[in-house]
């Protein structure tokens, strides 16, 4: 794999984000959540390898706190280290904006990005039933902090 590139999202990314958030998660967010994300200001961060988008985050930073919203990559990149390379950038984000602590939440069943999580200081503070929609109903949502 190429070297991997860690930037700013603009406008012009938009639809290529959208097309990967639907490969990477069929109930993530439309092209209207990320166009009002980018307008509303949040950091919004791309990963380039190949010369194609293959991740993104966007982090809300509110005071003194952020929150991890999204973050994905696209399926035939997972395992690469480009997840570990995304969350890096948006815990030095969120130091860089003099945040105190990231929250996130992340599927019950998404054991790889909660050991991911872990594995980069993450803890568990709870849990919100029901939360994410499936093909067979819902899924339970952990939900996750980091302190600085």
């Amino acid at each position: 794999m190429s070297a991997l590139e860690v930037r700013a999202m603009m406008p012009a990314d938009l639809e290529a984000v959208a097309a990967l958030a639907r490969r990477a998660d069929p109930f993530g967010w439309s092209l209207r959540n990320f166009q009002d994300a980018l307008a509303a200001g949040y950091i919004m961060t791309v990963i380039e390898a190949e010369a194609r988008i293959v991740g993104y985050f966007a982090l809300m930073v509110v005071v003194d706190e952020a929150e991890l919203l999204e973050i994905a990559v696209d399926p035939d990149f997972q395992g690469r280290g480009c997840g570990k390379t995304l969350l890096k950038a948006a815990v030095a984000a969120a130091r860089a904006q003099a945040c105190r602590c990231v929250h996130l939440e992340v599927r019950v069943s998404n054991e790889r990005a909660r050991k991911m999580y872990v594995s980069a200081g993450f803890c568990e503070t709870g849990l919100r039933k029901n939360y994410y929609p499936t093909q067979n109903g819902r899924e339970h949502a952990v939900l996750m902090r980091l302190d600085f």
